[in-house]
């Protein structure tokens, strides 16, 4: 038996003070200079962003197919049938929560910001060499975003999980820690020496960015939908006074814990989720929607590797860069959060379950948001019935996707129906962070338990201090770079946890 097995430890819940004091600095060195000087640290984070992703983003493109690689072998392998407990243990979460949990864990409240502004992007700087706002432009537009959402994301998040649960539930290791999970590759002493707390550090610092990117781009939608509710000017003070909302409303799940807060929040958001797909598809343009989105998954299947591997060397376009790269990153910075949570509710499921579940779960309710929300926005575009592109380029992402929800029968409803939805959505993703960063930064606890209560509102409260650093900043080009920058420290503990995972897996560590 091991000397870090569970049996012969108790709990230990007090932070791990080498990890959070690094950590906080670091995050406190980068915060607190965009907000004093907003428009110099945005010009060093652009000129930053552009350098790195036009020199490694191929890179990225290749380690994304890697993961969806790795997806389909640990689904029809032998390594599918592994139990993450005891082998007559149920799944201790139904499979509704449990994938609710994992979608709004997964895509945050920019979800539906983005199936409605990608597209239109899409058609005014389209990808594949397409014309502006040419009938090419439209078929490559909600195909892209599908790919994005679909393939390029779900494989990271649970292909980084499996590890994880591995040493979690199996070798009984009494943390949920990236560097645990690295064990078998680094060893026990470096795990626990400096190399493992490098890892941990940069951990919490990508996924305290990456969170910073998701309320950067969620905040400013909500603010634009309350302000077109009451007929008044959106402004930096009712921003702000999101962030405090919404700080209150992840503070409080945290304070109820894991069952009554996340899970209950994670429900209910995918209920007024399905209730707003249903409502635009059934009182939209229900055929545009459907013949849209089934042609644009068509185009995305025959083209899968053309998009996987474009990267546009021949012309100076940035789409490649911009969005697949952007997303790789992103989805890489969510990775190990991701794995995990999943970790974290996934006791009693399979290898096979978690993957197959996971991705088919995730793509699907992404795909209904894009598919519907996506093509509807298409169809205002195509017909004339709005100038969604003239008011993207005017007033930005977050006026166009308000004046396209405003377009349906009942528009102020369905307004105030996604505020709700937002709002919530990026509670349950801040809470779900806070909970993962508490749990990797707590010295040593048991599966069932979480950790304190102080210690998860401590990183709730420095996510929305992050928050506020990047409104000050503004603008999609910031939120791309908190989010590359996250990404690309992330890609270092996925590397070392999955090439752990196939140690573990060859060496058979007995329980």
């Amino acid at each position: 038996m091991s000397e870090n097995d569970l049996d012969s430890q108790g709990s230990d819940l007090r932070p791990e003070m080498r990890i959070l004091i690094p950590a906080t600095l670091v995050i406190l060195g980068i915060s607190l200079p965009s907000i004093l000087w907003p428009e110099q640290s945005q010009a060093l984070f652009k000129s930053l962003n552009n350098a790195f992703t036009a020199n490694t983003g191929s890179l990225y493109l290749w380690a994304s197919f890697i993961m969806v690689c790795l997806s389909v072998y640990f689904v029809f392998s032998k390594h599918g049938d592994i139990k993450f407990g005891k082998p007559d243990e149920k799944p201790e979460f139904g499979n509704f929560s449990w994938i609710s949990m994992m979608f709004c864990t997964g895509v945050a409240g920019a979800v539906m910001y983005w199936s409605i502004v990608e597209p239109l992007w899409d058609i005014v700087s389209p990808p594949q060499y397409a014309a502006p706002m040419s009938t090419a432009a439209y078929e490559w537009s909600l195909a892209y975003v599908l790919f994005h959402w679909g393939p390029l994301t779900w494989p990271w998040y649970v292909v980084t999980s499996l590890p994880i649960c591995y040493m979690f539930y199996k070798l009984k290791r009494p943390v949920l820690r990236i560097s645990a999970a690295a064990e078998p590759l680094l060893g026990t002493e470096r795990v626990k020496g400096p190399l493992g707390l490098g890892i941990e550090i940069f951990f919490v610092v990508g996924l305290v960015f990456a969170n910073a990117a998701v309320m950067g781009i969620s905040i400013p939608i909500v603010n634009h939908s309350i302000s077109s509710i009451f007929g008044i000017e959106p402004t930096k003070t009712m921003e702000l006074g999101v962030i405090l909302v919404s700080t209150t409303i992840f503070c409080g799940s945290l304070w109820l814990g894991l069952k009554k807060g996340i899970q209950r929040l994670s429900n209910l958001n995918v209920i007024i989720a399905l209730a707003m797909i249903v409502f635009a598809f059934v009182f939209g343009p229900t055929r545009f929607i459907l013949d849209t989105f089934t042609n644009s998954v068509g185009v995305m299947l025959d083209n899968y590797f053309k998009m996987q591997f474009w990267t546009d060397p021949f012309t100076p376009g940035r789409f490649p860069q911009d969005w697949t790269v952007f997303y790789a990153l992103f989805m890489a910075s969510y990775g190990p959060v991701m794995g995990l949570f999943i970790a974290r509710i996934s006791r009693g499921r399979t290898v096979r379950q978690i993957v197959s579940m996971g991705i088919l779960g995730g793509s699907a309710g992404a795909f209904m948001i894009h598919g519907v929300f996506g093509s509807y926005s298409l169809h205002v575009q195509l017909h004339g019935i709005l100038d969604a592109v003239g008011i993207l380029k005017a007033s930005g992402g977050s006026a166009a996707m308000v004046a396209v929800l405003k377009s349906l029968p009942l528009g102020i409803v369905v307004l105030v129906g996604y505020s709700i939805f937002s709002t919530i959505f990026l509670a349950t993703s801040v809470d779900s962070c806070s909970l993962v960063i508490s749990t990797a930064v707590t010295r040593r606890l048991n599966p069932s338990q979480d950790p304190s209560r102080g210690h998860r509102l401590y990183w709730a409260l420095l996510q929305g201090g992050l928050g506020v650093s990047l409104l000050m900043l503004g603008g999609l080009g910031s939120v791309r770079v908190f989010a590359n920058f996250a990404g690309a420290l992330m890609v270092f503990p996925i590397i070392f946890v999955v090439i752990s995972w196939f140690k573990m897996l060859k060496q058979d560590l007995p329980e």
